[in-house]
């Protein structure tokens, strides 16, 4: 059957039909539609680039979220990445209940963000949060304050959450490039004399460097559009210190009704999330070379 090319195309064409109604038409429609004044309701007015230079000249809202972008993004990899290859490196070697830990880690990973973001919503908590509890029972009453609504504080309340979130996800990704490496190769190390730090640098992390590169852009394009999480959290506040450009997206489009303007912040984002797929990638591929 698989040697007959339109038996292949009949059983793939349904799927590819329903990738392309969910994925590409909905890019280039958002791109379409950066390019008029709509509110969803009325006849759509084309502005050309307007919205565009509307963004980068007049939209402080949208600077501000970009700026906060790029601190998500940075926070999270700084966040999760060490984290989940020092565990993973942990699971991988000889512990009791190593699969019982695999599970408790990875478990945040199947819970919504939106919960994820009010959990933290009463961790963070002025009045009835853990933090500032555990700060008033310490004595340290100086450090007791409203987290959520620091300007400064702010933004990283959610990248906390979503590498609490995710760490557990990256681990897995780790998990998996160290089992292909050969345990001759780590007793061989070890007669060599090679501790376990220097088998650690020297072995396991050049041979797990392709699965780093595919933790690091699911990182950076999964913290790039985090919108759930930030808009249970914090909502974009105070003062939008801690908006992104996901929710900037939302409010700006279904909240104000200007979709136009709404799609070229989308364009934006996909043009980000483009350029930083691109730009690891080819990294990675200088790196190897």
């Amino acid at each position: 059957m698989l040697s007959h090319k339109w038996t292949i195309v009949f059983f793939v064409f349904p799927a590819l039909l329903i990738y392309m109604y969910v994925l590409p038409v909905p890019i280039l429609k958002s791109i379409y539609y950066s390019f008029f004044e709509w509110n969803l309701v009325g006849s759509k007015l084309f502005i050309g680039f307007k919205n565009y230079s509307d963004l980068f000249g007049h939209d402080d809202v949208f600077l501000l979220s970009l700026k906060n972008t790029l601190i998500f993004s940075l926070g999270c990899i700084v966040l999760q990445l060490p984290l989940a290859f020092l565990l993973a490196n942990l699971l991988n070697g000889r512990i009791r209940a190593a699969h019982f830990f695999r599970n408790v880690y990875f478990f945040p990973v199947i819970i919504s963000g939106t919960s994820v973001g009010l959990l933290f919503l009463f961790i963070f908590h002025s009045e009835m949060g853990l933090l500032n509890m555990i700060i008033r029972l310490l004595g340290n009453a100086v450090f007791d304050k409203d987290w959520l609504s620091d300007p400064v504080f702010a933004i990283y309340g959610p990248i906390i959450a979503l590498s609490w979130q995710y760490f557990g996800y990256h681990m897995v990704i780790y998990l998996t490039g160290m089992s292909t490496i050969s345990k001759d190769t780590y007793e061989s190390a070890t007669i060599d004399g090679a501790n376990s730090i220097q088998t650690l640098f020297h072995i396991t992390l050049p041979l797990v460097k392709p699965f780093i590169v595919i933790s690091l852009i699911l990182c950076l394009t999964g913290s790039v559009k985090a919108f759930d999480t930030v808009i249970s959290l914090t909502g974009g506040g105070p003062a939008h210190h801690s908006d992104v450009l996901a929710l900037h997206m939302y409010n700006t489009a279904f909240v104000e009704m200007r979709y136009g303007y709404g799609s070229a912040v989308a364009v934006v984002l996909f043009m980000l999330n483009i350029l930083f797929t691109l730009a690891l990638s080819a990294f990675a591929r200088e790196r190897r070379a």
